[in-house]
């Protein structure tokens, strides 16, 4: 007996895994940078150079990479270095296989910078990583029966077809020309780039990727070293990932895994520091599904021979719903201990954290803060930069009608608008738009039917069978149990009793007559 069967390509997650750790070093001031008298400002991130699965692990190699401001001892500026601090962390995830895709994440939840002496900084981070194994699986479903002697039950099933599933880069070059009323650049000090407002969608072939990049700088100028020169800009991304299999039919999912982008004073045809080299990398996983609605074989029985089914419990995902939704929220930051009036804000740095999510009726809620960290200039000629950060909560539940317990999610966020305003010297108004991606599958076990064998029909048990037999219909009967029981088909059931569909009710009486050798399909 041969099946009829279609190839279904799948991505199952096989688990989760999570791991905080403390990256912590000392560092020296390298020999060409003059000594510190305080620390101004810290920034960091952490990098991930280098990923390898061994048996039920994760070996992963990375650098923590910092920026701090801090005032100099020769001159009284403000001086700026950058450095690393290379790190090696194990992630424990049972059943990781070398095959398998991995969506690994990391975050900074804290960044201490502090003196140990006028040349030496102790660094502190810690960073949390999370990881995804997602293995790809290839599934064989019985779609038919190539046999006319045999009876055969089919339900109609959506799951989803996966096309792609890959890690992507996309590549960013840009320059950006100071404005005619800015001095040169004699040094940068500080930078930041952050992805404000990032979106995706689908283009035959290929996946446009939109947003703007906030470049902000802190920078000392050619004509007065002493006077700090603070500058913001954007610059427009829009760029494309090839992606063969997309068409308006299909469903994707790009999980940022991380952003690496500098910005590098550069001279222009005259031969001046006058233009800032935007360059970097956008790091995505990227998958591709296409909805497919198949018929799948449920159930099966011959009249001539006992035929007995083999089965396997495989896992089949479906598309329950893809939600992006925005939303915002506002607040204040206090601004305290300010040695001096408040004159410019430089630059407002965001992030968004998702601390706890879960499944509730219709939805999910996340939990989770926005921080925002700020750098301004004040009136000081001793202390000319200053720093203020501040945390807000917000609590979100995100529209997903119909998800239940059994059903798996992912959700990521990031900020589409950040808006800082001085309300005066003691606070700061914070109003920011929050973007939430997220995706909920839903993932049900089913016994798949592998294979069959006949055996010879049990004649003494066909036997002791009425021929004819009367049958009153109990709840949660279906007329294909009715008639397989009754050894005998469906359509000849409701040719039996007139029936216009075979859907039956609690209490309808049929008339039931034994047959042998019969074959029909639903």
């Amino acid at each position: 007996m041969d099946f009829i069967k279609k190839l279904l390509q799948t991505n199952q997650e096989r688990g989760r895994a999570s791991i905080q750790m403390t990256v912590e070093s000392d560092f020296n001031l390298p020999d060409y940078e003059p000594d510190m008298i305080k620390l101004i400002d810290r920034k960091g991130t952490a990098r991930i150079h280098e990923t390898r699965i061994e048996p039920d692990q994760i070996v992963v190699n990375g650098a923590l990479l910092f920026q701090a401001l801090y005032k100099c001892t020769e001159t009284g500026n403000i001086c700026s270095l950058q450095g690393e601090v290379p790190f090696s962390e194990t992630i424990h995830m049972e059943g990781v296989q070398e095959t398998d895709h991995l969506i690994l994440q990391s975050s900074m939840d804290d960044l201490s910078i502090g003196m140990i002496n006028s040349r030496k900084l102790n660094i502190r981070a810690l960073l949390e990583l999370y990881a995804a194994d997602q293995m790809e699986q290839q599934i064989q479903l019985p779609t038919g029966i190539d046999d006319p002697s045999v009876q055969a039950l089919f339900q109609q099933q959506k799951m989803l077809q996966l096309l792609t599933q890959k890690k992507d880069i996309c590549r960013i070059h840009s320059e950006i020309l100071l404005p005619s009323n800015r001095p040169n650049i004699s040094k940068l000090l500080w930078q930041s780039v952050q992805l404000r407002g990032f979106d995706s969608r689908m283009r035959p072939g290929e996946i446009e990727l939109t947003g703007e990049l906030l470049v902000n700088i802190l920078y000392k100028g050619e004509d007065d070293e002493k006077q700090i020169q603070c500058m913001e800009t954007t610059v427009a991304l829009h760029e494309n990932i090839e992606c063969s299999d997309c068409d308006q039919d299909v469903l994707f999912k790009l999980v940022p895994l991380q952003t690496q982008l500098e910005v590098t004073p550069a001279e222009d045809a005259d031969g001046e520091n006058r233009v800032l080299m935007l360059e970097g990398l956008l790091d995505f996983y990227l998958r591709v599904w296409k909805e497919e609605e198949l018929q799948i074989l449920e159930d099966a029985y011959s009249l001539e021979d006992d035929l007995q089914l083999e089965h396997e419990q495989v896992r089949l995902q479906s598309l329950l719903v893809k939600n992006d939704s925005k939303f915002k929220i506002a607040d204040q930051i206090p601004l305290e201990n300010q040695p001096a009036e408040i004159l410019q804000l430089c630059a407002s740095v965001g992030e968004v954290f998702i601390e706890d999510s879960r499944i509730v009726p219709d939805g999910i809620e996340a939990e989770g803060v926005l921080k925002v960290r700020i750098l301004y200039i004040t009136a000081s000629d001793e202390i000319p930069i200053g720093v203020a950060e501040g945390v807000i909560p917000f609590n979100r539940k995100i529209e997903a009608e119909g998800i239940h317990a059994g059903d798996t999610y992912e959700l990521s966020a990031g900020i589409d608008q950040l808006t800082v305003i001085l309300a005066d010297n003691s606070q700061a108004d914070i109003k920011a738009v929050i973007g939430l991606d997220t995706i909920v599958f839903r993932t049900q076990n089913t016994s798949l039917i592998t294979g069959m064998n006949r055996q010879p029909e049990d004649l003494e048990q066909y036997e002791k069978q009425p021929g004819i037999a009367g049958y009153i219909v109990k709840p949660g009967d279906r007329l294909w149990d009715i008639a397989k029981e009754h050894h005998t088909t469906v359509a000849d059931v409701m040719q039996m009793n007139q029936l216009s569909s075979d859907q039956v009710n609690r209490g309808d009486k049929l008339l039931i007559v034994k047959q042998m050798g019969t074959s029909t399909t639903i």
